[in-house]
């Protein structure tokens, strides 16, 4: 049992890599068009992926502890602390709920004239909520914390995005230019894209909960998602602005 859990970490390490890729490509890029215009939303974009691109980063190192079966002494120290919220996903949790939070402020600089006050202070508080329960909430072996901590970034992730993506085909069926219409289809997809993450995320820590192993094929499809929203990132807000 131990050496399959092994094998398929390292099968999840070798995948994340290409992930990885992606989104280094996505920050070059992003970083590229924030250095010609210093725009403020293309650095709060910037910011944003930076944030899933640690997350990633995290999510990849979680899988190498497990493949070369690096083994912290349970002290209670801070080391200790930092190697089990690694592990248990919980500091990649962390930086998606801020990348969740910042693309709020995209979502109402984009599409918004302004913030709806009791919205701003639910999606402030769900988010320090968020925070608390992904970094306090943890023991090691214990799935059902950690099911639900995807279902908390989830529901965080829903409550963002889409509103986000309802915006995003308003605007699509809005605008007449094509460009622009490809853009906010983009958008739409980027959005959804990220509601599906967790999502399939969440049903893998049920089925682990239920018996299997692990790294079931929503694991990979939840991956597969990130890679979609990649995508509906850059053609939704990079390449449209590039052509400008």
């Amino acid at each position: 049992m131990v050496d399959l859990i092994i094998f398929l970490n390292f099968i999840g390490m070798i995948f994340e890599i290409f992930i990885i890729i992606f989104a280094a490509i996505l920050l070059i890029l992003i970083l590229k068009k924030y250095f010609i215009k210093r725009h403020k939303l293309t650095r709060l974009l910037l910011i944003i992926f930076t944030c899933y691109f640690l997350a990633i980063l995290f999510s990849w190192i979680s899988k190498v502890f497990v493949v070369v079966q690096l083994n912290v002494v349970q002290d209670g120290s801070i080391i200790t602390w930092m190697y089990n919220i690694i592990l248990g996903f919980r500091l990649s949790e962390f930086f998606v709920t801020i990348a969740i939070f910042l693309s709020y402020i995209l979502k109402v600089n984009v599409f918004e004239k302004g913030y709806n006050t009791l919205q701003r202070y639910i999606i402030i508080i769900y988010g320090i909520f968020a925070c608390v329960y992904v970094f306090i909430f943890y023991e090691d072996g214990n799935t059902l914390l950690d099911i639900i901590a995807f279902l908390i970034v989830f529901i965080y992730m829903v409550m963002v995005y889409a509103p986000f993506l309802r915006r995003a085909i308003e605007s699509y069926r809005g605008v007449d230019v094509k460009i622009y219409k490809q853009a906010f289809l983009s958008l739409a997809i980027m959005s959804f894209s990220f509601i599906l993450i967790f999502l399939n995320f969440a049903i893998d820590r049920v089925l682990i909960f239920l018996g299997s192993p692990g790294f079931t094929v929503f694991y990979f499809l939840a991956w597969i998602f990130a890679i979609v929203g990649i995508f509906g990132a850059y053609y939704g807000y990079i390449r449209p602005k590039s052509i400008e």
